[in-house]
């Protein structure tokens, strides 16, 4: 849904920079695989040291999106956690966030096999222009919502590769208010027999397969740790899908983390304060128990 709210293609970074609070953001114009110009917002805390001069370490986060809306009113948020995420850490941070074709300024029409493709040539931008130091540099995905199927895809296809080009490792995985596939939502949104959506599933547009991505991940050499957080009270995604998902990381001997954030409806599990912290601080590698 790229153009809800209306007016949400039509907004500016620059609208919402009073939020953001010690983090700087730009706008970049990338290519998708098919040639569709894609807008990436890039943010930095601006107390960040710079690795060039350090040699420290460099964490880069992909952030990949929801199905509404577009980045600039998600730049509060993402700065929030961005900011706590590099406060006190001796490592250089960015954040990239992805628009999907059709949205905000991105060129094209919102589709999943041109989201794959968008998914694939953010990876692939991001570990040739931030990871030419292979050993100094941490990639971490993250996905909301329907973003947390795309980075789990982003992740699988990239994971294959990387066996093969030797190139900088995904090492994190965050998904936000996931889902096990958008053919097993429908079964738990109308599980009623008589109901005959759920046997629709052949005629869906989007068919997101959370389930799949991360099989294909747990055959990688080296897969990366997964932290799932879930909105308690989430009014959307059924709470027996972060179970399943759950289990199955587990299943899977993936290194799985899961955090309820409570109180938290679909969209607040990353800007209610426990949210926040959890995300950040695992990001950070700091003890999200305490």
């Amino acid at each position: 849904m790229p153009s809800l709210p209306p007016g949400s293609r039509r907004e500016k970074l620059e609208d919402y920079s009073k939020t953001w609070a010690g983090v700087s953001w730009e706008e970049r114009k990338i290519k998708s695989l098919d040639g569709t110009k894609l807008s990436v917002a890039i943010a930095r805390p601006e107390s960040s040291p710079t690795v060039t001069q350090d040699k420290r370490k460099h964490v880069v986060v992909l952030y990949f999106q929801g199905n509404g809306s577009s980045i600039p009113p998600r730049t509060l948020m993402l700065a929030n956690i961005l900011r706590a995420a590099a406060k006190d850490s001796p490592h250089e941070w960015t954040l990239l966030a992805l628009s999907y074709r059709g949205y905000w300024t991105s060129s094209g029409r919102a589709h999943q096999r041109g989201i794959e493709k968008d998914a694939q040539a953010f990876v692939n931008w991001a570990i040739e222009n931030y990871g030419q130091n292979r050993e100094n540099t941490e990639f971490i995905l993250w996905g909301q919502s329907i973003g947390s199927g795309v980075a789990a895809y982003a992740a699988s296809k990239y994971l294959k590769l990387e066996k093969t080009t030797g190139a900088a490792r995904i090492s994190r995985l965050v998904l936000e208010t996931p889902f096990v596939s958008i053919r097993s939502m429908l079964a738990a949104i109308y599980p009623d027999w008589w109901v005959p959506y759920k046997h629709l599933w052949p005629f869906l547009r989007s068919w997101w397969d959370s389930e799949d991505a991360l099989r294909k991940i747990a055959e990688s050499s080296h897969p990366p740790k997964i932290l799932m957080v879930v909105a308690s009270g989430d009014e959307i995604v059924p709470r027996v899908q972060a179970d399943q998902l759950e289990t199955l990381c587990k299943d899977l001997r993936l290194d799985v983390i899961r955090r309820d954030v409570l109180g938290a409806l679909h969209t607040q599990a990353s800007t209610l304060d426990q949210g926040n912290r959890v995300i950040s601080d695992w990001m950070a590698d700091r003890n999200i128990n305490q």
